[in-house]
């Protein structure tokens, strides 16, 4: 679960948390943003007539984790709020769900910086770019190889 600075959310299934981030660097550099591994994730879509997918609901398991870990303040805000007896906020409830919400726009922006590439090739490519420090390492790494298994060697051991 990647919860970006300024409060969206995406969601990526990789084997890590550097892959998840370059695989989130398709939309944007995630080193900034909150990235969590989260459990029982159950996401359902329904398939409409023009064969689109509309998104249904998040399984009651994934949505706690999703509110608890992504946005505390709001989901504490919206325990509290004042509520009618049809379980909707007040109208005080709706403003303090408001305030929370532009609380959690803002609770992460330059929080965190965002790493550096671990050599200065790397460095270079990743403020030209805007990269994440992950993926540019891995790409100076693999060019690096490559680069490696077809220079002449002398014979000797280096």
């Amino acid at each position: 679960m990647c919860r970006w600075p300024n409060g969206d959310l995406s969601f990526v299934s990789a084997r890590n948390k550097e892959d998840a981030i370059i695989m989130l660097d398709e939309w944007d550099n995630a080193e900034p943003a909150e990235v969590r591994q989260i459990q029982n994730f159950m996401v359902d879509f329904r398939l409409t007539d023009d064969g689109e997918l509309e998104f249904q609901a998040f399984g009651e398991r994934s949505l706690d984790e999703i509110w608890g870990r992504a946005y505390p303040v709001l989901h504490q805000t919206s325990l509290k709020a004042p509520r009618t007896s049809a379980d909707e906020p007040t109208l005080s409830g709706k403003e303090m769900i408001r305030k929370a919400v532009k609380v959690e726009k803002n609770r992460l922006t330059g929080k965190k910086k965002p790493k550096l590439a671990d050599t200065e090739l790397g460095k270079s490519v990743q403020s030209q770019m805007g990269a994440p420090a992950a993926l540019v390492n891995r790409y100076i790494k693999q060019i690096a190889t490559e680069v490696l298994k077809k220079s002449p060697t002398s014979g000797r051991k280096q």
